[in-house]
């Protein structure tokens, strides 16, 4: 089990609805710092978890996902700050249905962008400390939901990124463990901005939104658990108060 007290946390969307819990998660561990990147702001929030975290240094900063070069800006700005990143957590996440370039651009680019160059100052052949990377994916990254076969389709991209990353050559050399966190269905405000793939998916839309919910509350505990237990490579499914790992089959291996 990692140990999360005095540890250096990143959180990029932070200030959403399972991404606050998160952070709030994170903070009852004592973390020694959390830096969380967003692209709303919301100060209040900040100075309150401030004032109930007096021993732990929350500092905030805007960020487009989208934006690469911001992206590698910021975390320079992270680093001279925390000096380390041991947990970064990418939690941006959109369901734009019909902007099929955005939704990919924040669930999945801006996702694996802010992966990669994170990896250079958590590199252990570089001068980090290694760490773990949690990527918030979704069951539906491991299902497919007709109505919203875009979203599903970033999701099931964040899933195969994870597992790529997570090889033991990649581990051997960085000492990062990459994990994937996949929610179910979760209410959030997300849940308002739900489109359908077509006009005449509407009917599966409002058929996915009668399922059963989880609060995001305990969809944070169980991120952070997933954090602490990191198994490099294992997909956690967070769903109506149970946290288990996904039994993923093999379907198909290189041969040579």
């Amino acid at each position: 089990m990692l140990e999360l007290q005095g540890k250096n946390v990143l959180f990029v969307g932070g200030l959403g609805g399972i991404g606050l819990e998160s952070v709030k998660c994170f903070l009852a561990r004592k973390v020694a710092f959390i830096y969380i990147l967003d692209n709303m702001e919301d100060s209040k929030i900040i100075q309150t978890l401030q004032k109930d975290h007096p021993n732990t240094k929350i500092a905030f900063d805007r960020l487009d996902v989208t934006d690469s070069t911001e992206i590698e800006s910021k975390l320079k700005e992270v680093v001279k700050a925390m000096k380390y990143i041991d947990v970064l957590v990418n939690g941006a996440g959109i369901v734009m249905e019909r902007n099929v370039e955005k939704t990919i651009a924040v669930n999945l680019v801006g996702l694996i962008n802010t992966t990669l160059k994170a990896l250079d100052y958590m590199d252990k052949s570089k001068g980090g400390r290694g760490g773990v990377v949690v990527n918030i994916a979704s069951v539906l990254g491991l299902e497919p939901a007709h109505g919203i076969a875009t979203y599903t389709a970033s999701k099931h991209g964040v899933i195969g990124f994870t597992k790529s990353l997570a090889h033991d050559v990649y581990f051997q050399k960085t000492g990062v463990i990459h994990i994937a966190v996949c929610p179910g269905i979760t209410r959030t405000p997300l849940l308002n901005t739900i489109d359908g793939t077509f006009e005449y998916s509407k009917d599966l839309v409002n058929q996915l939104l009668t399922c059963k919910f989880q609060t995001p509350e305990i969809m944070g505990e169980h991120l952070v658990k997933s954090v602490e237990i990191s198994r490099n490579g294992g997909i956690y499914i967070c769903d109506l108060g149970t946290l288990k790992e996904a039994e993923l089959k093999k379907h198909w291996d290189f041969e040579f």
